[in-house]
């Protein structure tokens, strides 16, 4: 029995192997999920910061072509005030260029206002761009290795399986369909070992009789409580999950 009980000690210990390559299978994915997902809001956030710093200098050109205008209107009516000998049309005409004068003015300081806007914007691109480079980077380091060791988890659980395997072939078909069951249904823990008098796993309080009999080792004990098998930690036994 004593054999049985080290076959289903090392068999527990293969299936936690497997447990930790199943919580792999999960936790890997998603860990490159979030490396290509940084990679791509990093895109998008620069792509948005280039795109207000577009929309800065639009207005930038459109107030320039203003000034220009107004500009050039300015040097028309100055150049049409020496032909003009009508008082009034010489004072409408002052007025209209001094009009030109102050919108130029106001257009100039909205320049100034877009500039301030453009240096900020500019630096935000900048800081953006430095995050993208550092997600790519990142994306380059690790993705390739996270790829790897995705592709090569299943043949590792399926190395692992094949070895629990053999050693279940050596049990009674009844000991193994139980194994099985608590496996399944037990959060792929099957054998409990005896902690300072109850249950390593469910913490059930072990009657001091079963802990005699845990030591004797002459049949398969089962907790009272959870139904796994117990027993009494072998030194060659992985530790407990």
């Amino acid at each position: 029995m004593e054999d049985q009980l080290r076959t289903l000690a090392k068999m527990q210990t293969l299936d936690n192997e497997i447990g930790r390559y199943r919580v792999l299978q999960h936790e890997l994915p998603k860990q490159l999920n979030e490396i290509i997902e940084s990679v791509e809001q990093a895109t998008i956030n620069l792509l948005a910061c280039e795109t207000v710093r577009a929309e800065i200098s639009k207005k930038q050109r459109a107030l320039e072509a203003d000034i220009k205008t107004h500009q050039e209107k300015g040097k028309k009516y100055a150049t049409q005030l020496s032909e003009i000998k009508n008082n009034k049309e010489y004072k409408a005409l002052n007025s209209e260029i001094s009009y030109l004068k102050t919108k130029v003015s106001e257009i100039e300081s909205q320049m100034l206002e877009l500039m301030e806007e453009d240096n900020a914007a500019k630096e935000t691109v900048a800081a953006a761009k430095a995050e993208l480079e550092k997600a790519e980077q990142r994306k380059r380091d690790k993705e390739g290795d996270l790829r790897h060791q995705i592709d090569g988890l299943e043949t590792k659980i399926e190395e692992v399986r094949a070895a629990r395997n053999d050693l279940a072939r050596t049990l009674p078909v009844m000991v193994v369909k139980h194994y099985g069951n608590m496996i399944k249904n037990k959060s792929n823990q099957a054998v409990a070992y005896n902690r300072d008098g109850s249950c390593g796993v469910c913490g059930f309080v072990i009657r001091q009789q079963t802990r005699i009999e845990l030591q004797l080792m002459r049949k398969l004990i089962f907790c009272e409580n959870c139904g796994r098998i117990l027993m009494n930690r072998f030194i060659v036994a992985e530790p407990e999950a």
